[in-house]
């Protein structure tokens, strides 16, 4: 996988877009594939600042925010997910997704050149041939339990227990993961900017998706694309190890969250939008 290849699939959607790779400072990307390259200050890494810097400079009335190892399924996946947002009038967030594991033909390359989805949901880990095939990795087994979501509600969401053997990470001890993408979300740009963007106080990995979920589905109904079914609106993300899960930064990270959610979306948009003003003037 490369961020070529993810940027090729973005590229590739039948809405015209623009794509803006950030990365904290002389981080070594590669070819590009025709994304717009942000350098952002080397201060910045954490998701959500740069996110925030990208976001500065997108030149569309509409934002997608993803992460840079996940890429759309079919060349329709943009303008589905703008239709699901137009119905209810709010954002999207969320979209089912199959998780490329251990490459069938050994060279960890995926080909990202739009095709059909593979069919329903039977599983979301895969393997992939030398052709782009996704092929389903047997044992696994996806069930629903109830969970606080996004700090919202809690409520019933799909979990995946993998088959064994296919974690990239052997230190990995998790024992489910979610089939759907967390951090994806497709909203207005005006919108993003009333709510503060993504909260400044997070750094490293984790909980700031959470939080900008938050803050947006206090303005707006945020329709949850796991959620819907039959939309079949489906993305890749590219496995990896996980050496951020149980970290110091991201137990910081999680008790960050707790507090700002316990005080409210209203006081976590004024205490962003502030934020942003401070940032601004030093600039």
């Amino acid at each position: 996988m490369s961020i070529s290849a993810v940027v090729a699939a973005w590229l590739a959607q039948d809405v015209p877009c623009e794509v803006i790779v950030a990365t904290a400072g002389e981080q070594a990307l590669g070819d590009a594939g025709g994304a717009r390259l942000l350098r952002a200050s080397p201060g910045l890494r954490a998701p959500g600042l740069l996110r925030n810097a990208a976001a500065a400079v997108a030149a569309g009335r509409m934002l997608y925010l993803s992460d840079a190892d996940v890429a759309p399924l079919g060349r329709d996946y943009l303008s589905r997910a703008l239709a699901a947002a137009r119905a209810r009038d709010g954002a999207w967030a969320q979209p089912w997704m199959y998780r490329i594991d251990r490459p069938a033909d050994g060279t960890g390359v995926v080909d990202l050149r739009p095709g059909p989805a593979v069919g329903g949901r039977p599983y979301c880990t895969a393997t992939v041939d030398s052709g782009g095939t996704l092929r389903p990795c047997p044992g696994e087994v996806i069930t629903r339990r109830r969970m606080l979501h996004c700090g919202a509600v809690t409520t019933e969401v799909p979990v995946m227990y993998p088959p064994p053997g296919t974690s990239p990470d052997p230190a990995d001890r998790r024992d489910w993961r979610a089939p759907f993408h967390w951090g994806a979300m497709l909203l207005e740009r005006l919108l993003f900017e009333e709510v503060g963007g993504y909260c400044r106080r997070y750094y490293g990995w984790g909980c700031e998706d959470d939080d900008l979920f938050v803050k947006v589905a206090s303005r707006v109904p945020v329709s949850l694309a796991w959620d819907e079914s039959g939309t079949g609106i489906t993305c890749l993300h590219f496995e990896h190890p996980y050496p951020y899960s149980g970290t110091p930064e991201r137990e910081a990270n999680s008790a960050l969250y707790s507090r700002r959610t316990a005080g409210g979306p209203a006081a976590m948009i004024e205490q962003d939008l502030a934020d942003a003003r401070t940032v601004v003037a030093r600039a």
